[in-house]
C-alpha cells in the first residue's frame, strides 16, 4: 500500500482545536491520527502539508517514513513538527491494521492486560473555591465512577508560592480528599510552576494527602532540578508531558529525575515512540502514565500502546468537550467503574464520523495557564 492522499482537520473544542490528520492509501484505505497541541494548530496544519509532498506515493512502512521525516530535514525536533509527524504516524497505524483486520495493539504484539486504569481531568478550572473543587470531585466519582483524579490547585502561583497561595492550594486539595474520601486517588498537577527549592517545599505539605503523584512540580526542559526535586521529595514525582523525543526521555531516566514518566502520543513521534520509551522505563522501573488531554483519536491511539505495555500505570482521560468528543467517534469509548477496556476492531478500534469533523469549525483560542487560575480566551477576545 502507497500513501495517496493526506488532509488536516482542525476540530472546534472549547478551549483548543483537535487537529485530526487523515491518510487516505491507494487503495481506498483510511487511517486517522492525531496532533493536538493548543495554540498552534495552524502551526501544526502547515507542518503536515509541507510534508505531504515528500510522502505522496510512499509505500506504508512506519519505522521509513518516521526516520525520513526526523532525520533528513536540516530543521527538526520540537513540539510542532513532532506532533505533525505523530499523527501522520498514527494514520498510518490505523490503516496497517485495518488492511490486517487487527487492532493495533495485536500489531504490536498484544496486550498486557485486559484493560488500563483511568484518571478523570477537565473535571474543573478557572477561579473555584474549595467547595466548588470538592463538589467536583465527588460528582466525577460518585456519579462518573472514577477512582482517580487530576487538578492543579496552585492558581497563578510560581516560581515562588506566598504563604496565601499555599493556603489556598492546600484549602482546594483538603476539600476534594474530604469529598471523596481516602480510597480514591488524587494526582497534583503543577505545570511546571515552581523552582526547585519551593517545589521540595510543597512536596512536603502535600504528603499527608498521599497523592498518587507530584507532577510537573519544575520546568520540564530542567532534568537536574526535577532529579533534584525527586531525590528530596517525599511523594512520587511525574513528568514528561512536553518531553517530544526518546533521546530526552533517554536523559531524564539517566538522571534518575523521575517515578513516572508521561509521555504523550500526539507530541513525540507516534505509537511506535511512545512504545520505545515505554521500554526504556521499564528497565528502569520506571511506569508509564501516558499524558493524555486530547480528543478521541489520541485517545485510541494511546489505549493500543499502553495495553501492550508490562509497566503501564494509569491514562488520562478528560471529561470536557463531550458533546465534540462523542460526535466525533460513532462508538464512545468503554469506560467502567475508573477503567477504559480496549476494543477489538482492527486499527486504532474507533470509527470517525466524517461529517463531525466539519461540524466544530476552526476558532483562534487560547488557555493561560499561569494567569490568576486558568483563562480562557477565544472568539472577539482576541485580536486578530
Amino acid at each position: 500500500m502507497r500513501i495517496e492522499d493526506i488532509s488536516v482537520h482542525l476540530v472546534n473544542a472549547v478551549w483548543r482545536n483537535f487537529i485530526i490528520v487523515k491518510v487516505t492509501s491507494d487503495d481506498g484505505m483510511v487511517g486517522y491520527g492525531e496532533g493536538t497541541l493548543a495554540d498552534f494548530e495552524r502551526t501544526i496544519e502547515a507542518a503536515v502539508y509541507d510534508y505531504k509532498p515528500f510522502l505522496i506515493g510512499k509505500e506504508i512502512d512506519i519505522p521509513e517514513i518516521t526516520q525520513f521525516l526526523f532525520r533528513h530535514f536540516y530543521w527538526r525536533g520540537g513540539p510542532m513538527l513532532m506532533s505533525a509527524i505523530s499523527a501522520i504516524e498514527q494514520a498510518l497505524w490505523d490503516i496497517l491494521g485495518k488492511a490486517a483486520r487487527k487492532p493495533v495493539y495485536a500489531l504490536l504484539g498484544g496486550k498486557a492486560g485486559s484493560r488500563v486504569r483511568a484518571y478523570a481531568n477537565g473535571f474543573i478550572s478557572g477561579s473555584a473555591t474549595p467547595e466548588e473543587f470538592g463538589a467536583a470531585a465527588a460528582r466525577v466519582v460518585k456519579e462518573e465512577h472514577f477512582n482517580a483524579v487530576k487538578f492543579d490547585p496552585f492558581g497563578a502561583a510560581g516560581p515562588r508560592i506566598t504563604k496565601e497561595e499555599m493556603k489556598t492550594a492546600i484549602s482546594r486539595i483538603e476539600a476534594i480528599r474530604n469529598a471523596i474520601g481516602d480510597s480514591p486517588d488524587i494526582l497534583i498537577e503543577a505545570h511546571g510552576r515552581f523552582d526547585s527549592t519551593t517545589a521540595i517545599s510543597i512536596a512536603s505539605e502535600l504528603k499527608r494527602f498521599s497523592p498518587l503523584w507530584f507532577e510537573e512540580p519544575v520546568p520540564e526542559d530542567d532534568i537536574a532540578s526535577m532529579a533534584e526535586v525527586k531525590a528530596k521529595s517525599p511523594v512520587t514525582i511525574a513528568t514528561g508531558e512536553r518531553i517530544v523525543t526518546k533521546y530526552r526521555f533517554q536523559e531524564l531516566l539517566a538522571a534518575r529525575a523521575a517515578d513516572i514518566i508521561q509521555p504523550d502520543v500526539c507530541h513525540m513521534g507516534g505509537i511506535r515512540e511512545i512504545t520505545q520509551v515505554a521500554a526504556m522505563a521499564e528497565v528502569n522501573y520506571v511506569s508509564v502514565a501516558p499524558h493524555n488531554p486530547n480528543g478521541p483519536v489520541a485517545t485510541a491511539a494511546t489505549l493500543n500502546a499502553l495495553i501492550t505495555m508490562p509497566n503501564a500505570l494509569i491514562l488520562e482521560f478528560w471529561l470536557d468537550a463531550q458533546t465534540v468528543r462523542r460526535d466525533l467517534i460513532k462508538e464512545y469509548f468503554d469506560v467502567r467503574d475508573g477503567y477504559v477496556y480496549p476494543s477489538n476492531k482492527p486499527g486504532l478500534g474507533i470509527e470517525v464520523n466524517e461529517p463531525a469533523l466539519e461540524r466544530y469549525p476552526y476558532a483562534k483560542l487560547h488557555l493561560e495557564y499561569f494567569g490568576n487560575d486558568y483563562k480562557y480566551h477565544g472568539g472577539s477576545q482576541i485580536k486578530k
